[in-house]
């Protein structure tokens, strides 16, 4: 079987999970014996044995986050032209490749995808990994919500990340419900370590974009709570994006400063490290699609608290679930884990035991079996 995979981010350009994802599920792919020729824009990648690279001429805006200069409608205009000039580009790759399925990702190879099905008459998979109506908190740029509902429609099938996606898109895009499979994003637990350092630590951990979908102002203020009851915690904030003023701001005016660090980018060696030191991951999104940094989280072993509101809460079992705007309640459960260390462990240990078949290679079989089902309906 041979997959046309049309790519965005990959590493070590990548802005959030899309990214993840992407490399991933084709480096579990090409070890499933799937033949994956790989369209990404202009860049230097990490690269996969096996896998063909197409590289494209012109590079793309990653994000409308990449430059904080611009009012955010000028960065979304520079963000569309990008995907029209990678449509062009990736139709003009694709002519010269041999494949049976296309797999486009979110709206932003949507329209490659679409194209390359047109001229070639191969059946388009797409994988929607967050909407319009999620990124920008229930208030969409219409053109883009368009695009997804043009993809959508045009797909031979939508792949979502979780029950919670497959349910939004079927109330806001109108989208067939037979037409939509679920396969939740993965983690290989042997990727991060479990061993905590040694030395005490009351590190409270967030890690992920900064947007105003991803909840982090209510974590601050629910780390006021924490703090006051327990002057030795700190707030650890990984990630960089548009709310990183105003979230520096809130920190201060609640008179944080000092308790909440906020680390900007990481590295992925200084990720692993501080999910080894931190006490208690919090992830408080307004709205979560999936939730990759959860897994990580708790394939390092640490005590997890995440949103009702997100993907991933279908699948962990052992986490604290709260509701993102309730703080005092996130500040109980921290307060709890940080008084009560051998119930966080107990919990955490739980969970770890919760991934144990979420796996990459597991969600790739899937797509396999995706892939196989529209190949003999032909």
């Amino acid at each position: 079987m041979r997959v046309l995979f049309l790519g965005w981010e990959f590493p070590p350009q990548t802005v959030g999970g899309l990214g993840v994802h992407t490399y991933n599920i084709v480096k579990a792919l090409n070890s499933l014996g799937v033949s994956v020729s790989l369209i990404l824009p202009k860049g230097s990648y990490q690269k996969i044995d096996g896998v063909k690279f197409i590289i494209l001429p012109t590079g793309v805006k990653f994000s409308v986050y990449s430059d904080r200069t611009k009012p955010i409608p000028f960065l979304y205009n520079d963000l569309l032209g990008s995907v029209e000039k990678f449509a062009q580009e990736a139709l003009d790759a694709a002519r010269n490749e041999d494949f049976d399925v296309i797999q486009a990702n979110d709206w932003l190879t949507a329209i490659a995808g679409i194209r390359i099905k047109q001229a070639t008459h191969k059946p388009l998979v797409i994988t929607i990994h967050s909407t319009e109506y999620d990124r920008t908190i229930g208030n969409p740029w219409k053109w883009i919500s368009d695009i997804e509902k043009l993809a959508m429609n045009e797909a031979d099938i939508v792949v979502t990340v979780s029950n919670r996606m497959k349910q939004e898109i079927i109330s806001l895009y109108g989208i067939n419900p037979e037409k939509i499979k679920v396969i939740y994003n993965a983690i290989n637990r042997g990727s991060l370590q479990t061993d905590k350092f040694k030395q005490e630590s009351e590190l409270i951990l967030y890690v992920g974009r900064l947007s105003i979908q991803k909840g982090v102002d209510h974590l601050i203020r629910a780390f006021k709570i924490v703090a006051e009851n327990d002057p030795e915690a700190i707030l650890g904030i990984a990630g960089d994006g548009p709310e990183m003023k105003n979230l520096i701001e809130l920190s201060i005016n609640l008179g944080l400063a000092g308790k909440v660090l906020f680390f900007g980018r990481v590295s992925d060696t200084e990720l692993e490290q501080l999910y080894r030191m931190a006490r208690v991951f919090v992830m408080p999104s307004v709205s979560e699609p999936f939730g990759i940094t959860a897994l990580e989280s708790v394939a390092s072993g640490t005590p997890t608290i995440i949103s009702t509101e997100s993907g991933v809460s279908e699948v962990l079992k052992n986490v604290f679930k709260v509701n993102f705007w309730d703080s005092n309640q996130i500040a109980d459960i921290i307060l709890g884990i940080l008084k009560y260390p051998a119930v966080g462990e107990e919990i955490a240990k739980r969970a770890y035991n919760d991934i144990s078949n979420i796996t990459w290679e597991n969600s790739a079989r899937k797509f396999i079996g995706i892939y196989n089902s529209l190949l003999s309906s032909q």
